[in-house]
This record gives C-alpha cells, structure tokens and sequence, in this order.
C-alpha cells in the first residue's frame, strides 16, 4: 500500500465495527495506526471520510455523491462522496494518503481480532 513496491505495510485501528443490516453496515473506526495514512477517516478532506459511512454496493446508493461511487462495477465499500481507500474493487485497489494514489496495490488483507 505504498510507494515502497514490494513492501508490506499496515494500518490497525483499537476500535473497528460495522453497524447492524438496519443500519445498512455503517462503519465506525478510531485509534488509527500505522506506517501509511489514514485513508477511512480521512480529516484532510471530510468528502473522503468513510468513519461513519453506510455500506454501498451497485443496488444499495447509501453513499454521500449526488451520483453513485460505484460505476458498474460488483464490489462495494464505506463510501463518502466516494473515497480514498477501498480494498475489494474488483479492477484495482485503493489506498490513498498524501498525494498516492495507491493503485499499484497488489494485495490487501484485513483482520477482526475478537475480543
């Protein structure tokens, strides 16, 4: 997920939930960490936060765009008014942070630790 191709990096938050089916899947993340940005709770451009965000697929619009974030396409993510990360588009993954695009991103994995 960085410029150094080849490298893992990673990024792990102390609190990580997704809301209940009624609530269409929000995501609520805090206590970033990590040795990339923090592209789910994007501060420097609040049109890119996906902390608070209801889950959006091509049938579900639950995103913050006048549009829809998902062009045809058969993933679905937390998206804003759309947004700077998301691991599970299906022709190319996303993770941004100052100025990177992150689409070189060849692997992307997420762990739930319960407690």
């Amino acid at each position: 997920m960085h410029r150094d191709y080849g490298m893992w990096q990673s990024v792990e938050y102390s609190s990580f939930s997704v809301g209940p089916e009624t609530d269409k899947y929000r995501l609520n993340v805090a206590g970033f960490s990590g040795d990339v940005g923090d592209a789910l709770a994007n501060t420097a451009d609040p049109t890119k936060n996906c902390n608070g965000m209801m889950f959006t697929t091509r049938d579900q619009d639950n995103d913050g765009k006048a549009g829809h974030c998902i062009k045809g396409g058969t993933y679905g993510w937390w998206f804003n008014a759309c947004s700077d990360a998301f691991l599970n588009r299906d022709d190319n993954t996303k993770w941004k942070i100052d100025n990177y695009t992150g689409r070189d991103v060849q692997f992307a994995r997420m762990l739930v630790k319960f407690d």
